[in-house]
């Protein structure tokens, strides 16, 4: 049968079988799409974790001076116990190891804490409380809306202004500015100089919810004791620089800490492997899973299309006999 009459009675079955047509096509879109969209899921999934949810919450070529870990999925009691044991993190320390440090970088102090947010009548409750230095805003690339941030010399003089983020401001002034405005703290006075851009949310966690005050002002002590640090953030201009400035921040806190060479660090240089290697995790679990539902999926589309053929085929067997 010539090439061209083939096509032709393909095309006229086609039309008289349109319902049986259309399961078939259906068939073969379902293993296909199911393939394609599963591969994307995870390819996706992947590329927002590394770009996006990681580097929110550490920064590009950014580590941090910790007691603990950042991110602590699945930890032992053991494991809790033994880190809460260890020394906080001073002032001092942070000073130490910003001195030492010889490559160009950019270091702040940062310390949190959930507190309530005060202005006239009204309350913005389970705000998250920044305590930083200047330059807390360049490392976390927090690019300011309204106002300005504050300065190393507001800093230094623990002058009580704030930064607020936008859901905050929301809350609190609605469509008033929050700018030279007094908002509580703790039952402390802040004047609010500025208002962050809008960030959204990552994997449902709100970016907005916080308030960024100088961290030697008044309500460093609604955070932490005198001189006590959660963090101190360093920021290298590439990778290798920052495991630089690492080596030179593990050397300097083992020598404050009299650590011998056969101890463990009592501290932890922080990065956002840490949070890479979490999803990696899940990554491996979604990559033996996901193709399980393909597989699930191709068979049925398999099996649709093989009741179809079989049907069609019992339907014409004496005109293919015919044809033949």
């Amino acid at each position: 049968m010539p090439v061209f009459e083939a096509f032709r009675l393909a095309l006229q079955t086609i039309r008289a079988q349109k319902l049986k047509s259309g399961f078939s096509l259906l068939g073969v879109f379902i293993g296909v799409a199911s393939l394609i969209a599963a591969w994307s899921i995870v390819n996706g999934v992947n590329r927002y974790m590394t770009e996006r949810f990681a580097q929110t919450l550490f920064g590009v070529n950014t580590f941090q001076l910790r007691r603990r870990p950042m991110f602590t999925p699945n930890v032992p009691d053991s494991v809790w116990r033994a880190w809460r044991r260890r020394p906080r993190i001073r002032f001092s320390d942070a000073e130490a190891v910003g001195a030492a440090l010889t490559v160009p970088v950019i270091t702040a102090w940062q310390s949190d804490e959930n507190v309530s947010v005060f202005y006239g009548g009204k309350e913005a409750r389970d705000i998250q409380l920044t305590t930083a230095s200047d330059r807390y805003f360049d490392i976390k690339n927090l690019r300011i809306a309204l106002g300005r941030p504050f300065t190393a010399q507001e800093n230094r003089s623990g002058v009580p202004v704030a930064v607020l983020g936008d859901a905050v401001a929301k809350r609190l002034f609605v469509d008033r500015t929050p700018l030279e405005r007094s908002v509580r703290i703790g039952g402390i006075a802040y004047r609010v100089i500025g208002v962050v851009e809008k960030q959204g949310s990552v994997l449902g966690f709100p970016l907005d919810r916080f308030v960024v005050v100088p961290a030697l002002s008044p309500a460093q002590n609604l955070v932490n004791p005198p001189g006590i640090l959660d963090a101190f953030l360093v920021k290298a201009r590439s990778e290798p620089e920052m495991r630089e400035a690492m080596e030179v921040a593990e050397g300097v806190m083992r020598s404050r800490r009299h650590l011998r060479p056969n101890q463990d660090n009592n501290f932890v240089l922080d990065t956002s492997e840490g949070v890479q290697r979490f999803w990696a995790g899940i990554s491996r679990i979604l990559v033996v899973v996901l193709p399980g539902v393909v597989v699930v999926s191709l068979v049925i589309g398999g099996i649709v299309i093989m009741n179809i053929m079989l049907m069609s085929v019992a339907e014409r067997t004496r005109e293919i006999g015919l044809r033949k």
